[in-house]
């Protein structure tokens, strides 16, 4: 289990230092966070690996939920960004877009039968006409 936990930080730690030295236009907010917290795992990963010899050791439960966390808020910036830059005026015509009528209800979706609740519908009175 020890050996697991380690490799999971240095892991993680190596995934989120990858992700704090990309230079991506989506990432400014997250690299300076990435870049502090993969070091934190990797170096202490690392030092339990390396010069660690028994007895008590921390056990971060954020290994385990950090990581895949910041690695979703890396990717959704991503998507959202690229969203963006198809949206701009420059990009491309159409593109993403869903088919003209994609999504609408129906012609009369949503709309009583014919004579329902008008005069002269079924058992009701024409209106008076003087």
């Amino acid at each position: 289990m020890f050996y697991a936990y380690v490799f999971f930080l240095i892991a993680s730690g190596v995934l989120m230092l990858v992700m704090g030295i990309l230079r991506a236009p989506y990432a400014r907010r997250s690299r300076v966070v990435n870049l502090i917290m993969g070091a934190g795992f990797a170096i202490y990963g690392l030092y339990l690996l390396l010069f660690f010899q028994g007895g008590h050791y921390i056990l971060f439960f954020y290994a385990f939920a950090l990581p895949v966390l910041m690695t979703v808020r890396f990717f959704r910036a991503r998507s959202a960004y690229q969203a963006a830059q198809s949206m701009a005026p420059g990009g491309p015509a159409g593109y993403g877009q869903p088919p003209a009528g994609y999504g609408q209800p129906p012609a009369g979706y949503g709309q009583p039968p014919a004579g329902y609740g008008q005069p002269g519908g079924y058992g009701q009175q024409p209106p008076f006409q003087p």
